[in-house]
Order: C-alpha cells, then sequence, then structure tokens
C-alpha cells in the first residue's frame, strides 16, 4: 500500500470515529472528504424507511443523502471494524445500529462501504447493508 492508500485509510478513519462520536448529528467529515462530483451508490433496499439508499452525484445529492438518513434514522452506533486500501480505494467492514424514529425499532446490520478517491478527495461512494433488517425495522 502506498502512502495515498495510507492516508486514505486515516483520513476515513477518523471521519468514522466521528460520525460514531456525534451519533450522526453532524456531517462535515463527510463533505470534508468528498469531491463536488461525488458518485453515489447505496446498495440497501427499495422500501420504505429506506429512501436514502437512491443512487446520486454531487454535493447536493451527498447532502439529500445524508438528511434523509438522519430524518428517518437515529444512529445508536457505528462501528467500522477492518480496513484496507487498494491504490485509491478503500473499503470498510463493520457493523451499525440504528433506530427508525416513526417505529422505533432498531436495526442492527453488517455494512461495508467503498471509497475511491482521486487527488485526494472521495470521487465515489458504495454503501452495502442488509436492506432487509433496516425495512422490518421501518415497517409499523
Amino acid at each position: 500500500m502506498g502512502d495515498a492508500g495510507t492516508d486514505n485509510i486515516a483520513r476515513v478513519k477518523k471521519a468514522y470515529k466521528a460520525w460514531d462520536a456525534c451519533k450522526g448529528g453532524d456531517c462535515s467529515m463527510w463533505h470534508a472528504l468528498a469531491d463536488d462530483n461525488i458518485r453515489l451508490n447505496p446498495i440497501g433496499a427499495e422500501a420504505a424507511g429506506l429512501e436514502f439508499t437512491r443512487p446520486g452525484a454531487g454535493r447536493e445529492q451527498l447532502t439529500a443523502y445524508l438528511d434523509s438518513l438522519r430524518d428517518g434514522w437515529a444512529m445508536r452506533y457505528f462501528e467500522p471494524e477492518i480496513f484496507v486500501a487498494d491504490g485509491d480505494s478503500v473499503v470498510m467492514f463493520g457493523h451499525t445500529s440504528w433506530t427508525y424514529k416513526a417505529t422505533g425499532k432498531t436495526a442492527t446490520v453488517a455494512i461495508a462501504h467503498l471509497w475511491r478517491f482521486e487527488n485526494g478527495l472521495a470521487v465515489e461512494f458504495t454503501e452495502v447493508f442488509d436492506g432487509s433488517a433496516a425495512a422490518a425495522a421501518a415497517q409499523p
């Protein structure tokens, strides 16, 4: 792993630590990582409560993604466990737990994120998690 991979892992680890510490109350760490034209590729589920998982591109879409997530869900924790870098890509594997505000039900899921960087900024973000567990928590 070269210097870029090491730097990217350090920056991503710092962002996840801040994300867990604020329980999703602040999104500035993600905006600091993102290129203006970041592509978002969330892979969750097409179900009520998971509207935030729609793909998109750009800072405005990143803001909409995060706002939609935080409007519907309250973070209990976000625990990254493994980070792997390959060139300009960083993968994080971990676990997270969120409570759907409308039902009070909690979904605790394994989660994987793939970040791809160019010139020190994230140009692509892919998220994979168990959408069925999250959708179940969103059902009354």
